[in-house]
């Protein structure tokens, strides 16, 4: 799930094929990388071939469940259950699949799906007491959670100072997710410092880098931190959509311009360094223009998937072009993006305010 806060951190800034897989690559290789795509290719064939195929199953769940297609996703997990009854990895993506259907879910529905969360995670956590994935998932559920399915914010601490005794790194990702709940910016950014410090992993400098790409933070720090974990696992495209919104709020165009050419390469399919960079400078208010380049850009490829939609880049270009004054296009770009996503409550009232 750190994805998705991830992409909360960065989301205040507001064709090229998918490279084929290589087949020294792994099923988990492709999740982790973030090749959603290529795993559901892999993870089908798999599961043709051999139906109970646990890890197929686990994944092909979890890529449905990050698309809100909740029923197929559930079918998956509980197949990957039955397979693997003993399986923590298969109890864990039911509980995940569960975790995320339920902000989504009818009143009615959510109690259901909270305490099916709960019972998926704790089974994972007992056949599996150290199942990183796991703990961090509980961690947030106990503090979010009311309290008559199970939240407990004394449990939350507890688990994540746990955490920070079996997975340092995790663990102290997770207090600083606490604290920015609890709108304490000075503790969240020295538990993203130490989650930095526990291991030197790339993920917590990633972490750590979106939050201070914030302009009034550190961007120069935030900009550095990225590029020493691109020079490890260039792969991550969080890291180059770090660097790309630093150097757009910087108005460093032709920095920019290279680091985007950079991104693709590394990146092939996958353009979240641009539409991120076109974010920060409708923030700052730079050159719509280039933003209006960049989102054209995005919505020339079919985004992978868990990042930005093509409903959400209509949506910025709509904004591009109200401020390059070019308001009839703003306007057709905004209706598409309420079309294609009904739920973009942004983009209708932006769509409103233009209509007059």
């Amino acid at each position: 799930m750190r994805l998705f806060r991830l992409l909360l951190l960065l989301a205040w800034l507001g064709p090229f094929p998918a490279a084929p897989s290589n087949a020294d690559e792994s099923l988990a290789t492709l999740m982790d990388h973030d090749r959603l795509r290529e795993a559901v290719a892999v993870a089908e064939s798999r599961i043709k071939t051999k139906p109970d195929d646990v890890e197929a199953l686990v994944a092909l769940a979890t890529v449905r469940a990050t698309e809100r297609r909740f029923d197929e996703a559930t079918q998956l997990a509980e197949r990957a259950v039955a397979a693997g009854p003993k399986d923590p990895d298969a109890h864990y993506a039911l509980a995940q699949v569960c975790g995320l259907e339920a902000p989504r879910a009818s009143t009615l529905r959510k109690p259901g799906l909270a305490r099916r969360f709960k019972k998926e995670a704790e089974a994972t956590l007992a056949l599996a007491p150290d199942h990183e994935k796991a703990t961090e998932a509980l961690i947030e559920f106990y503090h979010v959670a009311p309290g008559f399915v199970g939240g407990d914010k004394k449990k939350a601490v507890a688990l994540s100072d746990r955490l920070v005794q079996i997975h340092p790194t995790s663990g102290w990702l997770e207090k600083a997710d606490l604290a920015t709940s609890e709108k304490d910016t000075t503790r969240a950014e020295s538990c993203l410092r130490q989650a930095v410090d526990a291991a030197h992993e790339p993920r917590a400098k990633v972490a750590l880098a979106a939050w201070l790409a914030v302009p009034w933070r550190k961007p120069d720090e935030a900009e550095r931190l990225a590029r020493e974990a691109l020079e490890s696992e260039p792969w991550r495209v969080n890291a180059w959509a770090v660097v790309a919104a630093c150097q757009a709020q910087q108005k460093r165009w032709t920095d920019l311009d290279a680091t985007l050419s950079a991104a693709e390469r590394a990146t092939p399919g996958n353009l979240g360094a641009h539409y991120q960079a076109a974010r920060m400078i409708l923030s700052v208010k730079g050159e719509p223009a280039r933003a209006e380049v960049l989102l054209r850009r995005y919505l020339a490829v079919e985004p992978e998937i868990g990042f930005p939609s093509h409903a959400g880049a209509h949506w910025r270009l709509g904004q591009a072009l109200e401020m390059e004054g070019k308001k009839p296009e703003a306007i057709a770009e905004l209706q598409t993006a309420v079309k294609l996503d009904g739920t973009l409550e942004g983009a209708k009232q932006d769509l409103k305010r233009l209509k007059g």
